[in-house]
C-alpha cells in the first residue's frame, strides 16, 4: 500500500471522500433538456417538508434539491431528455406532489460552466 493510497483510504474513512463516481455527458447519453424549478410549498410546516423532500428524493430526474430562503422555499435542479420529457415529469410526478402551492419551472439555453471541482486552495 502506497502512502498515496492511505492517504485516500483515510479520506474516506473520515468522510472527507463522499464516494467515487463516473461523471458523464448528459448529451451524449440522451438527456438534453435541463430545467430549474423554483418551488413555493402553501405551508411551512414540518410535515409539508418531510413529505416534499422525501417524494423528490425518488425522483431519478432531480439532480439537485436546495432549501431556500426567500420568496420560494426549493429550487430543483431537473434533466430530461427533452421539454416533453419534462412536461410528462412535471404532470405526472412533481405536480402531485401534496404540498406545493406554486412551480416557475426555468428552462437552461445553454450551460457556461459545470463543475464538480471544490475551490480548494
Amino acid at each position: 500500500q502506497s502512502p498515496c493510497w492511505r492517504r485516500i483510504q483515510r479520506l474516506k474513512d473520515e468522510g472527507v471522500i463522499r464516494s467515487q463516481v463516473t461523471l458523464l455527458d448528459r448529451k451524449k447519453v440522451g438527456l438534453n433538456t435541463q430545467i430549474f424549478a423554483e418551488v413555493k410549498l402553501n405551508a411551512h410546516g414540518r410535515s409539508n417538508f418531510t413529505e416534499f423532500t422525501e417524494a423528490i428524493r425518488g425522483f431519478p430526474e432531480v439532480l439537485e434539491c436546495y432549501v431556500l430562503m426567500g420568496s420560494v422555499d426549493f429550487l430543483l435542479r431537473i434533466v430530461t431528455s427533452d421539454i416533453e420529457a419534462y412536461e410528462r415529469f412535471f404532470f405526472e410526478k412533481l405536480s402531485n406532489v401534496p404540498g406545493i402551492q406554486e412551480v416557475n419551472s426555468i428552462v437552461a439555453l445553454s450551460e457556461i460552466k459545470s463543475t464538480t471541482s471544490l475551490p480548494l486552495v
